[in-house]
């Protein structure tokens, strides 16, 4: 019971960190952003993120894959062909400069809307083999996606808070990725690797664990869960 304690009184610190925009890893990478209107400053660079598809939101233009940089990444997907409506996949992203004439198109189920002119846009690409996203900091964005194979690039650091990771290396959808990975024996401390998580559904304990020098905290029931599969490759 002390340990329970203790354990949701670290959960919920870590959750605070969060809702007030603090890293609590200093390499932490970059969440899902809804559009690409905070990267108006990295014309020209080219993300990756997988991104649900969605239809439910308005995108602006689709000539040749070119939207306001205010289109929601889901919606703008869908309508591109790159994704179905609630699909999880990776799709990637080039940040382009201001443009004008951004048309109405119909196309895959969804009309975009008309724009004169956009002070940010992007194209939405389809990912070449080899491209592989940053990890982020945890998989409490893709919670729900139960099933779902996700393959990241991540550095491993001993950091992190984690919860779970018993002989199957399940953790809670909160846990920091690149800790979990050592704990999992993924990865060793300042390692750059690839990982390959799958989302699964919440558990009703985690217990704590001490693997590869890592002790990891115990809690009880989650909404969300994510497993490692096999090691896929590591670079120095």
């Amino acid at each position: 019971m002390k340990i329970m304690k203790k354990a949701t009184f670290i959960k919920t610190i870590c959750a605070i960190m969060l809702m007030l925009g603090t890293s609590i890893a200093s390499n932490a990478q970059e969440e899902v952003p809804n559009d690409m209107s905070g990267h108006r400053e990295d014309n020209g660079k080219t993300f990756l993120f997988y991104v649900t598809g969605d239809d439910s939101q308005e995108c602006y233009g689709g000539k040749d894959n070119i939207y306001t940089d205010d289109s929601p990444l889901s919606v703008a997907a869908v309508h591109a062909g790159l994704l179905k409506v609630k699909e999880t996949k990776l799709i990637k992203v080039k940040v382009l400069a201001p443009a004008t004439g951004f048309p109405s198109i119909t196309r895959n189920g969804i009309t975009s809307a008309s724009s004169d002119s956009s002070d940010g846009s992007y194209q939405l690409l389809a990912p070449e083999k080899g491209d592989i996203a940053n990890a982020p900091s945890t998989m409490s964005q893709f919670m729900g996606k139960n099933g779902v194979v996700f393959i990241f690039r991540v550095k491993a650091h001993k950091e992190g808070p984690i919860w779970g990771g018993g002989r199957d290396s399940v953790y809670t959808s909160d846990s920091e990725i690149a800790t979990a990975a050592i704990h999992a024996g993924i990865l060793k401390a300042g390692e750059t690797g690839i990982v390959k998580l799958m989302m699964l559904p919440g558990r009703k304990s985690y217990p704590a664990t001490t693997r590869n020098g890592l002790t990891s905290h115990g809690f009880d029931s989650w909404d969300a869960s994510y497993k490692f599969l096999k090691r896929e490759e590591s670079e120095k």
